[in-house]
């Protein structure tokens, strides 16, 4: 990615080793990012200004997300990554009909004094018989219920932000056959979720969520006053908050290039990558909710030290792949 000089300076690793590892990982990010485009890095560049510490630098990150991505769902524009200022990212519009998958954290509903009530509700009819979920029809009473949950929780999402998604094919294919599995745990390790480190004194309540590629470009086109031109794209580093668990990907051409998420449960250089994408937002459906479930352990990678070690193996896999060698550096 290109970066302003007072950027370029602290997203050198020399810089970044003064502040601490979390520093030296999110700034190779910045290094290593190839999908952002000139007339993207130059906005970026005039937002974040010239800060001189990694602190300031990574609060001005968050204020750029917060006014470029995160937008709200009110605002007359879509999150920017959708955008033609984007479109180096951009997917495939024409993509295969298929399925998403997406795993949710729901555990803040429950503290909703307004929901709560609702939700629990929901919960108690549907955790213990979640092949009800996975029904085409449900009795009255019971799609009523799931109906006014689903409503409600479209309602607290009030930024339009982009999902971060993978494909159920790259995960045997067969929705049956992952939620017999210990789908919470496989998901959050396979997708990277390091910031969901749950414990069994502390649970945490999660969504399984299944929707389509025609759902995601339906939901654009009714947008379409909005400005976005793709429905899909691969994610950048100037897509979500710093985060030291995202690592770019090599780019490819032909709108294929997917993210590869960091696996927290492989402790072996990678051979195989789960491709990771964003699509632009939807509303939810009762149809899209498929399974509930706990995290409720926490992951193998349990301190800085372990991340890092972790993201070495990553880019040693990705450099493995064709033409791909030079990409990204071991951090020693």
């Amino acid at each position: 990615m290109n970066l302003s000089p007072p950027l370029t300076h602290l997203a050198s690793d020399a810089a970044a080793s003064e502040f601490s590892m979390v520093a030296r990982c999110e700034a190779a990010n910045f290094r290593w990012e190839p999908a952002v485009s000139a007339a993207r890095a130059t906005e970026y560049n005039t937002y974040v200004g010239e800060v001189t510490a990694h602190r300031d630098w990574k609060a001005e990150h968050k204020g750029y997300v917060s006014s470029f991505v995160h937008v709200p769902k009110d605002l007359p524009r879509s999150a920017e990554c959708f955008m033609a200022i984007n479109q180096q990212a951009h997917l495939d519009e024409q993509l295969d009909n298929t399925y998403l998958l997406r795993l949710e954290s729901i555990g803040y509903l429950f503290d909703q004094p307004l929901l709560a009530d609702l939700v629990e509700q929901f919960w108690q009819r549907f955790f213990n018989s979640q092949k009800d979920l996975r029904k085409d029809q449900l009795s009255d009473e019971d799609e009523t219920l799931r109906t006014a949950f689903v409503t409600q929780w479209n309602a607290q999402r009030i930024q339009a932000r982009p999902l971060f998604t993978t494909f159920l094919n790259d995960f045997g294919g067969k929705l049956n056959a992952l939620v017999k599995q210990d789908w919470p745990h496989l998901l959050r390790d396979r997708l990277g979720l390091v910031h969901w480190p749950s414990s069994a004194s502390k649970t945490l309540p999660v969504a399984l969520m299944c929707y389509t590629v025609d759902d995601v470009r339906q939901a654009r086109q009714m947008a379409s006053k909005k400005g976005a031109v793709a429905s899909l794209t691969r994610p950048t580093v100037l897509d979500a908050e710093m985060f030291n668990a995202f690592i770019p990907a090599p780019l490819t051409k032909g709108g294929g290039s997917y993210g590869h998420t960091l696996d927290l449960a492989n402790s072996a250089i990678p051979e195989n990558f789960t491709p990771e994408l964003l699509t632009y937002p939807i509303d939810y459906q009762p149809r899209h909710i498929k399974a509930l479930g706990f995290i409720s352990r926490p992951h193998a990678l349990h301190d800085d030290a372990a991340i890092l070690a972790a993201r070495n193996r990553h880019v040693q896999g990705l450099q493995i792949l064709p033409r791909c060698a030079d990409f990204g550096e071991v951090l020693t």
